[in-house]
């Protein structure tokens, strides 16, 4: 018997002896290098991407399994391009926990990491075949490469499906620090446009284990192009993962960012707090949280300079699941600077409450204050369920000041939502808008209104029926609005008895000039008064761009910008961009205004008009329009015009079309031309030179019929047709003929001639000028033209004339003879 045991115990020595030598001589011998090429191979053929190791691999097997490896680097699929690189990385896994079905990874290092994740226009990632789009493998490896590949892919899949295949579901994952440094990743979407690379990053952990919480340190450099971004990034927090739970949570998080932010230049963007996400149940916990930002909100939409803004959020809970949600102590605050004045926001949320059971919570209130603009609003009496939260009143009161008008809302109405359905309504809104200014007839204006709106935004729709008293008369709106969340598509009716946009929205005018302050310096010259500051003309339509309005308007009474019209009547369509407004229709000063007007703001603003106004009387039509008293009349208008520019001089510049005018019985303002024609006459000798005179808006020259037809190009009209005709006179263009709109200055050559000087009881005084022509150059601004009579180029028909008449007179009285001497003048004087 002893002599057995002892020969067992001398075989199993000899085993073990034998089993350690040949384990000895398998670590000695062992090269993992000469498995590279394979396992490049294998990665190749399993993901048709390359893998490129330039540097040595070196493993170790026992106590822990050790890994070290340079250079290595993955291309994107079936191409050479680099998707990842490595510039080195040493882990180590201990082999006797792997026994027990626990992978446990000492401290991990990776150095100069490399990444490109983009997302193609198919919506697929460009690591989408690494994590899931072959099928898992079940295998056993046939050599120590697959071995490896296949290790890879189960911690890919680890990582981002928050799982280990079946087999091994219940492996425990414990590495004992992460450190990254100097890495890089960049960002595409091919969809979005979004370019952003995340630089110099470096991480660091403590012992990471799923579903215990370990602590994180990051700083990285954010830079894009698309959004504009140039920032950096510090944080730190105690992160625990459970991916296979799908339970992430961030206590003691402490973000913070400066630099360039899309839409802001930060000096500090700040995020505190503890946050907890279950993706199972799409739950969210929010503790301590507070988000501070400091510096200048760059984006032309709200702009804003000197920003100080915060959101403190003690306490957020959100459960979609079970349809719960509950804030406590809510609070967001903002102060600033924008282009009129300092700016004010707040709002708070004391406490609220909503289960499938019920609803509470204290009043939300709020209030902003900007420049002119005093605005207060709240939700008081909440109740009700998830499924219908009533609020008693939603109310919004507001003052707003400009200049001496003071205007005043004041809206209130019962609101329900349903939050799970996620729409809501304004039932029984109620208000009153109340305006008061010295410049309204009766020192004040008040608009009770009435109105219900409602949303439904699973369906992405909206209705509104406004309705309002205004000066009396009705003003009724109703609108349906589809897609909300994109480009919104409304369709409206609008009905109106009487609308005075120039009593709602008044004209802009510039402030006056304040005079210079402090004593003046009598010793020292007078210095020229600074130039006046450029008035900003721009035309901004981008509004138009994005919605599509199709709708209808009737209005009794219409006055916008001093023109008073009557029954107008139009069709409205505006998609991409471009406004047209159709069957317009309108009585306009005693007469029928038809025509179209087409606005694209996506084509350079173009402008568009084709108009056609009959028996209008043309000067209180023209002194509304433009606020000048320079013609008189009754009769019709066409107009064919276009133009297009990003400001008034730019439309003005490239105004085109043609112009025609009819008119009878009326008179041309600024000069008496039968008046002046006697005036010079009487003066009038061979010698007489060219005479000027002043315009004078107490004169005028009337006529029986005027006809004008004009063509536009580059904002300057030819007159080319004129023809004015009088019981006395005859006028037609001559050259020049032009009028400058970009200038606001006309030249023009108005050709008179006298035709029948009895048709005036003073018109013996011009028998001499009868068919003689007698061109009279227009010229100036608008507002003070002069009037030059050309007597050189006439002086010498008016001798003519003249020398015919007083011959005649002499002679024909003188016996039977007389007609033959009278022939005999005519033939001497070529007439």
């Amino acid at each position: 018997m002893k002599t057995w045991f002892k020969r067992i115990l001398i075989g199993l020595v000899v085993l073990v002896v034998v089993a350690v030598v040949g384990l000895a001589i398998f670590l000695l011998t062992f090269d993992p290098n000469a498995y590279k090429y394979k396992l490049e191979e294998l990665v190749q053929q399993r993901y048709q991407r390359t893998l490129t190791i330039d540097g040595e691999i070196e493993l170790s097997l026992f106590p822990r399994i050790g890994l070290s490896v340079q250079g290595v680097s993955l291309s994107e699929p079936n191409s050479s391009e680099i998707f990842a690189s490595i510039d080195s990385t040493r882990l180590a896994v201990a082999v006797w926990p792997l026994l027990s079905n626990s992978f446990v990874v000492d401290h991990v290092a990776i150095s100069g990491l490399k990444a490109r994740v983009i997302r193609g226009k198919d919506g697929q990632f460009n690591f989408s075949n690494l994590v899931g789009g072959t099928a898992p493998v079940t295998e056993v490896p046939a050599n120590p490469a697959e071995a490896l590949v296949g290790a890879a892919e189960t911690a890919a899949q680890a990582i981002t499906n928050g799982s280990l295949p079946p087999r091994r579901s219940n492996m425990q994952i414990d590495i004992a620090g992460l450190d990254l440094k100097d890495g890089s990743v960049q960002l595409q979407d091919a969809i979005s446009g979004m370019a952003v690379a995340v630089t110099k990053i470096n991480a660091n952990t403590g012992r990471v284990t799923f579903n215990q919480p370990f602590d994180v340190r990051l700083t990285a450099r954010v830079e894009g192009g698309n959004p504009r971004v140039d920032a950096n990034l510090t944080g730190q927090a105690l992160l625990t993962l459970d991916p296979s739970a799908k339970r992430y949570a961030a206590q003691k998080l402490d973000l913070r960012m400066d630099g360039k932010l899309p839409g802001a230049e930060a000096k500090s963007l700040a995020m505190r707090g503890n946050l907890a996400f279950d993706g199972r149940k799409s739950a969210l916990d929010v503790a301590g949280l507070e988000v501070v930002f400091q510096g200048d909100v760059t984006d032309p939409a709200a702009a804003a300079t000197n920003v100080d803004a915060s959101v403190a959020m003690p306490k957020l809970s959100i459960d979609p699941h079970k349809r719960q949600l509950q804030i406590e102590k809510l609070a967001i605050r903002a102060k600033g600077g924008v282009a009129d004045g300092p700016f004010e926001f707040a709002v708070d949320a004391p406490a609220l409450n909503i289960s499938p059971a019920s609803a509470t919570g204290e009043a939300l209130t709020g209030r902003v204050r900007v420049s002119g603009l005093d605005a207060s609003f709240g939700l008081n009496g909440i109740s009700g369920n998830a499924g219908e939260l009533d609020i008693k009143e939603a109310k919004l009161d507001s003052t707003s000041k400009s200049g001496e008008r003071v205007v005043k809302l004041n809206f209130a109405s019962p609101l329900s939502l349903n939050l799970l359905m996620r729409s809501g309504a304004l039932s029984a809104l109620r208000g009153d808008v109340n305006i008061t200014d010295p410049g309204l007839p009766k020192g004040s204006l008040q608009i009770p209104v009435i109105g219900s709106v409602t949303a439904d935004l699973l369906k992405d729709q909206a209705t509104s029926k406004i309705n309002a008293v205004l000066e009396g008369g009705k003003f009724d709106l109703s609108a349906d609005i589809t897609r909300l969340s994109d480009a919104p598509r409304v369709n409206f009716a609008l009905v109106v008895d009487t609308l005075d946009l120039d009593k709602l929205v008044p004209p802009v005018t510039p402030p006056a000039a304040k005079p210079a302050e402090g004593k003046k310096d009598e010793s020292k010259p007078a210095q020229p008064a600074p130039a006046p500051a450029p008035v900003d003309d721009t035309i901004d339509l981008s509004a138009l761009v994005g919605p599509s309005v199709n709708g209808t308007l009737k209005v009794g009474k219409l006055v916008v910008r001093g023109l008073k019209a009557d029954e107008v009547g139009a069709t409205v369509k505006l998609d991409k961009g471009k406004l047209e407004i159709t069957s317009l229709t309108a009585g306009l000063y005693g007469g029928k205004l038809a025509g179209a007007v087409t606005v694209d703001a996506a084509q350079g603003n173009q402008l568009a008009s084709k108009m056609s106004l009959a028996g209008i009387a043309i000067e209180p039509f023209l002194m509304d329009l433009a606020k000048r008293n320079v013609l008189s009349g009754t009769g019709s208008l066409a107009l064919d015009l276009k133009t297009a520019g990003a400001n008034a001089y730019a439309m003005k510049a490239g105004l085109g079309g043609t112009m025609q005018l009819r008119l009878r019985d009326g008179a041309v303002k600024g000069i008496n031309l039968t008046q002046t024609l006697r005036e010079l006459k009487a003066a009038f000798k061979p010698e007489s030179q060219d005479e000027t005179v002043p315009a004078d808006t107490s004169k005028q020259t009337e006529f029986s019929e005027m006809e004008a037809d004009l063509a536009f190009a580059k904002g300057v009209a030819s007159v080319k047709r004129l023809n004015v005709v009088s019981p006395l006179l005859r006028v037609t263009q001559g050259e020049p003929a032009t009028i400058d709109f970009v200038k606001s200055e006309l030249d023009l050559v108005a050709r008179a001639r006298v035709v029948n000087p009895a048709a005036d009881p003073e018109g013996k005084e011009l028998i001499d000028l009868k068919d003689v022509t007698i061109p009279v150059r227009i010229q100036g601004p608008f507002d003070k033209p002069s009037y030059t009579l050309l007597w050189k180029d006439a002086v010498g028909a008016i001798l003519k004339r003249s020398l015919e008449n007083k011959l005649r007179d002499a002679v024909s009285g003188k016996g039977k003879n007389g007609e033959s001497i009278d022939k005999a003048l005519k033939g001497l004087l070529g007439k």
